[in-house]
Formats: structure tokens, sequence, C-alpha cells
């Protein structure tokens, strides 16, 4: 599934069910737009939604037709370009930032690290200049992930 990108205010969510699936958190829509998927815990779910207009709500999670990132102008711009980096290749934080004309590699994950749709907005695939680099749910998972994506591309 391609997310689909928008600028739109989160405040418009209103209410979102929350729910484990596939051992991530995720916040879907009752219509299917998924706006959230970590694996942080549900409580902490609940409360990112509070912060940006969502209302959560109880019942089983629908099944998934969309996906939605909200953030900055420049958070998009960065989630956007992690898209082009294909599947078990990577790229360094100043490599990304130099890619969309943006000077700062901080910025970049700073941008990263505010990504709310974990496995599909792919910043796992954005390492440092001397190594692995951060990762906002921990260098155990972007590591396996990162080698399950390579494993993949070998077959």
């Amino acid at each position: 599934m391609r997310p689909a990108w928008s600028l739109r205010s989160a405040r418009a969510l209103g209410p979102v069910r929350v729910g484990r699936r596939g051992g991530l958190t995720e916040a879907v829509t009752p219509d299917g737009e998924l706006v959230h998927r970590s694996p942080h815990p549900a409580a902490a779910v609940r409360r990112w939604l509070r912060a940006h207009g969502g209302e959560p709500i109880a019942g089983e999670l629908p099944t998934v037709r969309s996906a939605r990132a909200y953030g900055t102008t420049f958070q998009l711009t960065v989630w956007q370009a992690t898209l082009r980096i294909p599947s078990g290749q990577t790229q360094t934080y100043g490599q990304l930032a130099k890619s969309i004309g943006c000077g700062s590699a901080r910025a970049v994950g700073v941008a990263l690290g505010a990504n709310p749709l974990a496995g599909l907005i792919p910043c796992h695939r954005v390492v440092a200049a001397a190594g692995l680099g951060g990762f906002a749910w921990g260098s155990d998972r972007k590591r396996a992930w990162l080698r399950a994506e390579t494993d993949g591309a070998a077959r």
C-alpha cells in the first residue's frame, strides 16, 4: 500500500480506533484511513492522537483502505524522500538532506523521528555516516528491519 500524503489539519480527524495488529499499534479512522502505526503501546498512541486532534474510540480496528501521514511541510518532504530509497538499500542522513535541498542532516533526523507510519514510511533505511544511527523504536528493530529487507532482496 502506498501512503496518501496530506497537509490537511489533523484537527479534522475526529474518531479513531486504536489497537494492535501485526505486532504494532495502529490508529485507524472508522472509514479505514491509517493515521498512526508504531511499536509504541496503545496508551502512547492514544496520547499522540489527542495531541493531534483525534478522538480515540473503542471498537475493532477497521480494514485499512488508505494511509495518511500528518506532519509539517518539511516532515512530509523528508518522508516522501524516504519512499525513493529502494528496499534493501540505505542512505545517510546527510545524503537524504542533500537530495531535498536541506543543509542539515540533524533536521532530517528529527523529521524521521516524528514518522507516524512505521514501516510504511521507511525511515529505518536512513543511517548515520558512521554506523546505524538512531531510530525512534530502537536500534535492534532498525537492524532487524534492514536485515529482513536485505535478506528478502537476495532471494
